[in-house]
């Protein structure tokens, strides 16, 4: 039996199945750190546009490309794939400033050269998923 994350994402590659004229087969990515740019992102799906060769792509929170086609291919998908999840419970605004104080003290660390950019960004993006 599926958990609702699973059953979220087997109809979310369903709708992406129903959108794309290109075939896709799903492959590890590593995430776009380099020739991607994030248009769009919820729930830890994220729509990729490529730097160089402008086509889409939409990987899974696992770093799974699921689809990939035209910009504008890959929007409506993305649009039609959010609608179907359920909404993300937001953070209380208690728990939303605690991180963004811990954001803030990151961003000294950084500045101070205790830590490095990637860790910050790491760390950062810790942070990010929380609120």
């Amino acid at each position: 039996m599926l958990s609702d994350s699973g059953k979220t994402g087997e109809k979310a590659k369903k709708i992406l199945d129903s959108e794309l004229s290109l075939p896709n087969i799903p492959f590890p990515t590593m995430g776009g750190e380099v020739f991607w740019t994030t248009e769009m992102n919820y729930d830890g799906w994220r729509m990729q546009q490529n730097m160089v060769t402008k086509h889409a792509r939409i990987i899974d929170p696992n770093n799974i490309r699921i689809a990939w086609g035209t910009y504008n291919g890959m929007v409506r998908a993305m649009k039609r794939v959010i609608s179907t999840m359920k909404p993300i419970e937001t953070s209380s605004s208690t728990e939303r400033q605690a991180a963004m104080d811990e954001l803030a003290k990151l961003k000294e660390l950084l500045d101070m050269g205790a830590i490095t950019e990637n860790e910050y960004n790491e760390k950062k993006r810790k942070i990010m998923s929380r609120i």
